[in-house]
């Protein structure tokens, strides 16, 4: 592999291992994400899956472990094996490229919908508010709420409220976007307006990493599919080949439990 930008993955994660006390949670995970492609992880409860998200957002921290974002070690510093941390401020710098949507929408209930957009633009990226502003009236017209800009989060369904959330990660322009299972929190008749926004995320050429128990929806939107258990990435392939033809015993034995398959 040449060093040329566009033969980088965008996401590259190298033996990552997480513990909880005598949890092993992540058990030396290997996994490369390129640049506009959608992959989603699949597998049951306690996995691993969500906390694989949180590892890369460095909102839980890897005892042991690479992640690169962009070609960029992420998080750390390394030279001669000697690993050091970075500093608060470099990593907040690292995390602003990657854009987390969460299972609660975790929207501030102070702020409209477009005040919730603009805080980290401002006040983070030290944007200017009208350009925030204008940038926030696209985003909320991409995700189907031009509307609302000036709502609440109570004034808001739970679905225009995680459409919200996505906007205000859109609005940091991350180079990717990780997704913790958006649809879990609502309602049936709520999901599809989420997912049609993450589609167009996906059509627009976004690279995504998604957590999702939906399988249509993971067979309709990834490039890829990933099936994890245990902590490790049991099986992985195009999602004709892993609904059609999974190749793993412990992948098909998920795959017959859930009910849209």
């Amino acid at each position: 592999m040449s060093d040329r930008p566009s033969d980088r993955p965008m996401l590259e994660i190298e033996g990552l291992h997480k513990y909880f006390g005598d949890n092993h949670v992540l058990r030396g995970i290997d996994l490369k994400i390129a640049a506009g492609e959608v992959v989603c992880i699949i597998g049951p409860s306690g996995s691993g899956k969500s906390t694989l998200l949180r590892c890369i957002n460095h909102l839980e921290v890897a005892e042991k472990g690479r992640i690169r974002v962009d070609g960029q070690l992420a998080y750390c510093t390394e030279k001669d094996g000697d690993v050091r941390p970075l500093s608060n401020r470099a990593i907040s710098a690292v995390r602003a490229q990657l854009g987390m949507v969460f299972q609660q929408f975790n929207l501030f209930p102070h702020l409209t919908a477009m005040g919730n957009i603009i805080e980290a633009p401002v006040h983070v990226l030290r944007k200017p508010k009208e350009l925030a502003r204008r940038r926030g009236r696209e985003l909320l017209a991409q995700v189907g709420l031009a509307d609302k800009e000036n709502s609440y989060p109570e004034e808001l369904s739970g679905g225009q409220q995680q459409r919200v959330a996505i906007a205000r990660a859109l609005a940091m322009d991350p180079k990717a976007m990780l997704l913790d299972e958006v649809t879990s929190a609502l309602d049936p008749e709520l999901v599809a307006e989420v997912l049609a926004a993450v589609r167009d995320l996906a059509a627009r050429g976004m690279t995504m990493l998604i957590v999702t128990h939906e399988m249509n929806f993971a067979r309709q939107v990834s490039s890829r599919v990933i099936f994890m258990d245990r902590g490790v990435i049991v099986e992985e392939g195009t999602p004709a080949r892993i609904f059609g033809a999974p190749r793993e015993p412990r992948t098909r034995d998920f795959l017959r439990t859930v009910v849209d398959r």
